[in-house]
């Protein structure tokens, strides 16, 4: 009897393999978009995300109480690093003789948000500016809650991850823009 029964499982699980839907892997990009114009070196510490943001997939709010996940679109890393790798790539590398700031945070939002005008990537960060010779129990230079909403040219998740660049590239304008205030 189980001569018979070990080629049907084994069939079972062939075809449970071959079934297996396509992932497909998105960042954010690390091309700066070169409308970022910093008078200090602002250096890119971790980001941390929310719960919500801690799965692989990437989330979508059909509604202001509710939340998906795409099922086969996924980040190819973390959310708070690859927020982390796309703010760095704005600010560019540390160019000597210029004041050097450290920037971390939390990632709050990176999402697909379903509007009655279609998809938009939102991001939403908050962020920590500080002195790097100062202690972190020290008052930051700068605290502040950053967002961003960006029109997708399509509902899906390619359209809405260029949206989200758009957003990272915004905001990374709005943090140099206060970090030159410093």
């Amino acid at each position: 009897m189980r001569a018979k029964v070990y080629p049907v499982v084994l069939l079972c699980a062939l075809c449970a393999c071959a079934s297996a839907p396509k992932i497909d892997y998105y960042t954010l990009g690390a091309e700066p978009s070169g409308d970022v114009t910093a008078k200090v070196n602002i250096v890119v510490e971790r980001f941390q995300t929310t719960e919500a943001l801690g799965r692989s997939q990437i989330l979508v709010a059909p509604s202001e109480t509710r939340v998906d996940y795409y099922a086969t679109d996924h980040w190819a890393g973390g959310v708070g690093e690859i927020v982390q790798q796309k703010l760095a790539a704005e600010f560019g590398p540390p160019v000597e003789g210029r004041t050097t700031v450290r920037l971390s945070g939390t990632v709050l939002a990176c999402e697909q948000v379903d509007t009655a005008g279609g998809a938009e990537g939102r991001l939403k960060i908050f962020v920590k500016l500080r002195d790097p010779e100062e202690k972190r129990y020290r008052a930051a230079l700068l605290e502040k809650t950053y967002e961003a909403s960006c029109p997708a040219m399509e509902s899906n998740a390619d359209a809405v991850v260029i949206a989200l660049a758009r957003c990272a590239e915004r905001i990374a304008g709005e943090i140099a823009a206060d970090a030159n205030a410093q």
